[in-house]
């Protein structure tokens, strides 16, 4: 299998990666271009029925949005690279007596690598719609965050990383010919 080319990771490991840089960039593009619209203390932190009880300043309400929608995403990145560096051996993956195998290593690296930036492109995703709610949040007065809005995207996100996870095991499943019967 190694050197093998499987297209269950070499297109989603391009498009993954394409497209976390892309919302990365509308991402800040979006959040620098609304910060205008935001007032100079922002409403940053809400109860469960909707009301702020935690405010920001405007530019600090954006650095940390942009910390937590490509900062951390990128980190958690970045992190998979360098744990991968000297093969699968620190990570927990389906299969892990396959993938460890020295003729797998490398193919396992590179699928775990190529699936990550899926994760970012969740992670971004998210802070760009919890972006959003915010915004709209902040054009009542009293601010009050949505909550439908909220529901549906942390209902989204649940079922966004429930995808994940099982793509996460498809990916890294082993070829059918080394399963056994």
């Amino acid at each position: 299998m190694s050197g093998s080319t499987d297209t269950r990771t070499v297109r989603p490991s391009l498009v993954g990666r394409t497209l976390f840089w892309i919302l990365a960039l509308g991402f800040t593009l979006a959040t620098l271009l609304t910060m205008s619209a935001l007032p100079p203390v922002v409403a940053s932190h809400f109860d469960a029925a909707g009301a702020p009880n935690g405010w920001s300043s405007r530019s600090g309400y954006v650095t940390l949005l942009l910390a937590v929608g490509v900062g951390v995403p990128g980190g958690v990145i970045a992190l998979v690279h360098g744990l991968t560096q000297r093969g699968p051996d620190l990570l927990n993956v389906p299969s892990r007596g396959y993938w460890r195998l020295p003729a797998h290593r490398d193919e396992a690296v590179r699928r775990v690598r190529a699936y990550m930036w899926w994760l970012g492109c969740l992670m971004t995703a998210t802070a760009l719609a919890v972006h959003c709610l915010v915004l709209q949040a902040q054009a009542v007065q009293p601010p009050h965050l949505s909550t439908r809005g909220i529901v549906v995207v942390l209902s989204s996100l649940l079922a966004a990383v429930a995808g994940w996870v099982a793509g996460w095991y498809w990916v890294l499943r082993p070829p059918a010919e080394s399963r056994p019967s």
